[in-house]
């Protein structure tokens, strides 16, 4: 039950995130993959992350197992969303 609402609950915030986003300074364009991966990399974190949550809540361990897995890309995602929007503060 616990790893469901915690799916559940990143559910809801990737879609707040799908909505809101670091959208670009007037008058300033962006390289198409930083503006894809501005625009959704904080929710398809969210999501990697819920459905890290719901592969935990399954009974079989080989699954659960690759969980972690999910749990990694999400959190290397993460560090590249966050490194990317530093870089596009700074310009």
């Amino acid at each position: 039950m616990l790893w469901l609402t915690l799916a559940a609950g990143c559910a809801i915030v990737a879609a707040i995130y799908a909505v809101l986003w670091p959208r670009p300074k007037a008058g300033m364009s962006r390289a198409t993959w930083r503006a894809l991966l501005l625009r959704w990399g904080h929710s398809a974190v969210w999501v990697l992350l819920a459905a890290s949550f719901l592969m935990r809540a399954s009974d079989t361990a080989v699954v659960a197992a690759q969980a972690n897995l999910v749990a990694i890309l999400g959190g290397l995602l993460y560090v590249t969303f966050l490194v990317t929007l530093a870089i596009e503060r700074r310009r």
